[in-house]
Formats: structure tokens, C-alpha cells, sequence
């Protein structure tokens, strides 16, 4: 049985959710909620879980299927999970001079303010994820 109580945006990234999510889910990408908090180490209480999927849901990551108790990712959800980055991409990225960093966020707020209202709050939600007192 499993210690894990939270399922708050400081206990899991988004992306990460909606990756593992991706990993359990059938051949329609479905899966029910039991599977996946069980799948996340979480024990009897699915609550918290339920909790921050109806969050999801409601900022267009998710989708639920109230009859069956099951969530997949929508359509914006996958094409998120596809995006991830090269490794060529990524490498750029990381040899960057932290003052250069400035200019990406303006680029990342830019987005932030005139993207889809989905990614608006993915990119939100990964900030305050990253600059979390730990």
C-alpha cells in the first residue's frame, strides 16, 4: 500500500500526468481512473487524483467519460505529448547563456498571451511547477 496522499501541481507536472496517462491507456485511449492512481502509487483514496483531473479537464487537457469512470487526453492533450522536444532542440536550448534566458521568456510570455487558452495554462502551470520552494 502506498503513502501517496496529493495529486497537486507541486506533486506532479501536468506533462507527466498526462504521459503516464498516455502509457495506461487502452487502445482508445482510455483509462480508468483505479488503474492510473494505482499506476502513480496512490493508495485506496483516488479522491486527489479525481481532483486535479477535473482540473485538467476543465483547462482542455483531459476529457472524461462520466459512464465509465475513464479519462483520455484531448486532442490539444496529445499533440502536446508529440511536441516534446528534440534532443537536438533541447541541447540549443541548454547551452544558452542564462542572460539569453530573458528573451525566451519574453518568447514564452508572448505565447503565454496570445496562444490557445490550453497551452496558456500548461505553459502557467510548468512555471509554477519549476520555481516551486522544494
Amino acid at each position: 500500500m502506498s503513502d501517496r496522499h496529493a495529486a497537486t501541481l507541486y506533486d506532479f507536472r501536468d506533462f507527466d500526468l498526462m504521459s503516464k496517462l498516455e502509457d495506461e491507456a487502452n487502445d482508445e485511449g482510455w483509462v480508468e481512473t483505479e488503474q492510473l492512481a494505482t499506476a502513480l502509487g496512490f493508495d485506496d483514496n483516488r479522491r486527489p487524483l479525481g481532483i486535479r483531473f477535473a482540473w485538467m479537464r476543465r483547462y482542455g487537457m483531459l476529457e472524461r467519460d462520466e459512464q465509465r469512470g475513464m479519462w483520455r487526453l484531448t486532442e490539444g492533450g496529445r499533440r502536446v505529448l508529440k511536441a516534446k522536444l528534440r534532443a537536438a532542440t533541447s541541447l540549443e536550448i541548454e547551452a544558452l547563456e542564462d542572460e539569453a534566458f530573458v528573451d525566451v521568456m519574453a518568447k514564452v510570455g508572448q505565447r503565454y498571451r496570445h496562444g490557445s487558452p490550453m497551452i496558456a495554462h500548461l505553459l502557467r502551470r510548468e512555471f509554477l511547477f519549476g520555481t516551486a520552494p522544494r
